[in-house]
């Protein structure tokens, strides 16, 4: 704490006085360990041999708050719990408020502390920090029109004043001293955040208010009732807009691209699949008439898999779409670059005229591919290999789950590999003596952290023997691996011929071998 001396001069009419009167001005800046460390360590950083900082006046001469204020932080910042905190993780977090003006505390001008608590809930000084925003996220069902509607929206608070983002596409900017607000609508960044936004715009210009319950807002000076019937029409544009790209697979939920020409793209959509204008496709009727699957990209960003029938397009990835595809035939793959000139087709593997099986629309799909689909969804894929439209002892069903055993180590998505065992374990019910699909059983489950029992790595031995007596080394290789037995297995990869090592290095247990060195 600092003084400082402050002189006042005084005049009465034409006599001149040099009266000087001293008034004491308290300073003062609570240097508990936490600020001492932060400065420290600026000082430190910056590599200056002195630091300066402010001091804050006293507004009142009692200096005892201060006094207990200063002693109450330094016992909670005890020099060794702060050097404990550096080392120790915490749990969980608390936070105190030096509060030393109680009555005129601004949280924005005032000092936080936050303390950690570890395991052993011992409180620990972590840091110091000083408040410029303060965010409070929230969702909330909202009403309007008689419908229910779930609106998620973000609070930023700040000195001057605080704004609201509804859905990360509507802003409302608040100013406290002007007791005034303005509206901000941001570009499309999902289907249906806009048509939300739209609805509760729509809303306020009606009732000049907004249905929340929880934040109370006011239309204060606005006036948009010019705007209505503008508004009232854009949001049947987007009804329809939505319904349309439901039908091909865009859900309202996707978030477009922070480049995307969304007014671009949507003007293409429907054209396309409203007004069935086929010509920018690029694609020739009579290929129409004889493919089932087309992949069209829309631009730069969408990209989408869809089935032609009865006239119109359906989203590939949907039951309607493994319903119409669900008889054996051969599938034509059929890509398309709106507006970028015609491609040659793409021919699939005739996979169910090789099989006595009912063969799923997607086995022969490379997921790593599918994943790139603007409409792709992973639980009507998993759909397609259900025994309604799979026959799970078809070969490529051992063939697919090693795609997506191999697509886990790329994404680390748990979800695909879960899928892998189910579909092998379903394999192994059928075929109870089959190898391969042990092998890769046992694959997923060192993948997925678990240890093999003494029974599973007995079972391995017996599978090793019989694979050494039917001269087949690439399971040999791979149990040795599943083993951990990196030296065995890299002899035995070194006997493989060229074509076989070649073939095995494709496979996630080459993989999972690698990762063994």
């Amino acid at each position: 704490m600092v003084t400082t001396k402050k002189q006042k001069k005084f005049a009465a009419k034409d006599l001149e006085t040099d009266t000087t009167t001293v008034e004491q001005l308290a300073y003062y800046r609570i240097l508990a360990p936490l600020k001492v460390r932060s400065l420290l360590s600026h000082l430190n950083s910056s590599e200056k041999k002195s630091i300066s900082f402010d001091f804050k006046k006293k507004k009142n001469g009692d200096l005892d708050p201060l006094r207990h204020t200063f002693i109450e932080e330094v016992g909670k910042q005890q020099t060794g719990s702060t050097e404990t905190s550096e080392n120790k993780e915490s749990t969980s977090y608390k936070v105190d408020f030096v509060n030393m003006e109680k009555k005129a505390f601004n949280l924005y001008e005032g000092v936080i502390h936050v303390y950690g608590i570890p395991d052993d809930a011992i409180k620990l000084p972590v840091e110091e920090v000083k408040i410029d925003e303060l965010k409070i996220g929230k969702n909330e069902v909202v009403y309007m029109n008689n419908e229910s509607t779930l609106v998620t929206y973000q609070i930023i608070e700040t000195e001057k004043g605080f704004k609201v983002v509804i859905e990360d596409t509507l802003t409302l900017d608040f100013d406290r001293r002007k007791k005034s607000g303005l509206f901000h609508l941001e570009r499309v960044k999902s289907l249906g955040s806009y048509m939300k936004c739209l609805r509760l715009i729509n809303y306020y210009i009606q009732c000049n208010k907004f249905p929340f319950q929880s934040l109370q807002l006011s239309g204060g000076t606005l006036n948009l009732k010019e705007h209505l019937q503008q508004i009232e029409e854009e949001i049947e544009s987007y009804k329809e807009l939505i319904d349309i790209c439901t039908q091909i697979g865009i859900s309202e939920n996707y978030i477009f691209d922070d480049k995307e020409d969304c007014p671009s793209l949507f003007n293409v959509i429907i054209n396309i699949f409203k007004n069935k204008q086929y010509s920018l496709l690029n694609i020739h009727q009579d290929i129409l008439e004889k493919t089932e699957i087309i992949n069209i990209k829309l631009s730069k960003y969408v990209k989408l898999a869809l089935i032609y029938a009865d006239g119109c397009f359906i989203n590939l990835y949907s039951e309607e779409a493994l319903k119409i595809i669900d008889r054996p035939s051969s599938i034509t793959d059929v890509a398309s670059n709106h507006g970028q000139g015609n491609i040659e087709p793409v021919i699939l593997p005739d996979n169910q005229g090789n099989y006595d099986h009912k063969v799923s629309i997607f086995a022969s799909r490379k997921i790593e591919e599918m994943v790139k689909d603007t409409n792709f969804d992973f639980d009507i894929v998993k759909l397609s290999f259900a025994d309604e439209f799979h026959d799970i002892q078809a070969d490529l069903t051992i063939t697919s789950s090693l795609e997506y055993i191999d697509f886990y180590d790329k994404s680390h998505d748990e979800s695909y590999l879960e899928f892998a065992l189910d579909l092998n374990q379903r394999y192994l019910a059928k075929f109870p003596e089959d190898d391969i699909a042990k092998v890769n059983i046992y694959l997923i489950k060192l993948k997925q952290g678990h240890e093999l029992s003494e029974d599973e790595q007995n079972d391995l031995c017996d599978i090793q023997e019989r694979a050494e007596t039917n001269k087949e080394q690439t399971i040999c290789f791979a149990c040795e691996v599943l083993l951990k037995n990196e030296t065995k297995a890299k002899r035995i990869f070194a006997t493989l011929p060229g074509e076989e090592k070649e073939e095995i290095m494709e496979f996630p247990i080459y993989h999972f071998y690698q990762n063994l060195k």
